[in-house]
């Protein structure tokens, strides 16, 4: 799977396995030119103690699109041809920060049931302004990995209660192939056990690929 992705995607998903193996939520985004040179990354760091200059951590404003765009160092008509990358569809947070941005193509490879926002465009008079386009998911093997990965890590943080929360049942009815794949790793600590080994993103997520039925 690696290998037929794009340079922007591969840098989005490097910052999730990065953010994963810090303990975090593992959530990505990048920041690409129309030529796919990456401008900027940026991942989850809610529960990090750390960041480069001028990101935020240890806040649970540090969301992954968040951090991506404060590091976007372009100005007001490059960001108009760029786009940003982001592992999965953006919470309100992130919607808003991106549409402020000036950044004007946004790409999400998963769905968010519980807190995916891209339907708040077009619901405002503002939020109706700018010409956005957004790209939706466009391999289910990376959005069932991915979402896996997010359920994995969510019953790790916050223990097994959380699989029959309404916070799952949610998931479950968009894609209950990726709940289920993502309670088997947690059970198994398969994933665990490649991050602990220091396995590189592209192994990790070529390995979660091939659990995918």
């Amino acid at each position: 799977m690696w290998e037929s992705l794009s340079p922007p995607w591969q840098a989005a998903l490097e910052m999730a396995w990065e953010a994963y193996c810090a303990g975090t939520i593992p959530i990505g985004a990048a920041v690409a030119d129309t030529q796919g040179n990456i401008i900027s990354r940026g991942r989850n760091r809610i529960l990090d103690t750390s960041a480069p200059k001028g990101q935020v951590f240890n806040d649970m404003l540090a969301h992954a699109e968040i951090n991506a765009l404060l590091s976007l160092k372009l100005d007001q008509e490059s960001r108009h041809t760029s786009a940003l990358y982001t592992t999965m569809e953006p919470c309100p947070l992130c919607m808003g920060a991106f549409y402020m941005s000036s950044v004007r193509t946004i790409h999400f490879a998963a769905r968010d049931p519980y807190a995916g926002s891209t339907n708040l465009l077009g619901t405002t008079p503002y939020l109706s302004r700018k010409p956005i386009r957004v790209v939706p998911p466009f391999d289910a093997t990376l959005e069932i990995s991915l979402i896996a990965m997010m359920v994995e890590t969510e019953i790790t943080l916050r223990g097994d209660s959380i699989i029959t929360s309404r916070f799952f049942a949610e998931w479950r009815e968009m894609s209950p192939q990726a709940v289920e794949l993502g309670i088997a790793l947690y059970r198994s600590k398969e994933l665990r056990t490649r991050q602990q080994a220091g396995l590189p993103a592209n192994l990790a997520f070529d390995w979660l690929a091939n659990q995918v039925q």
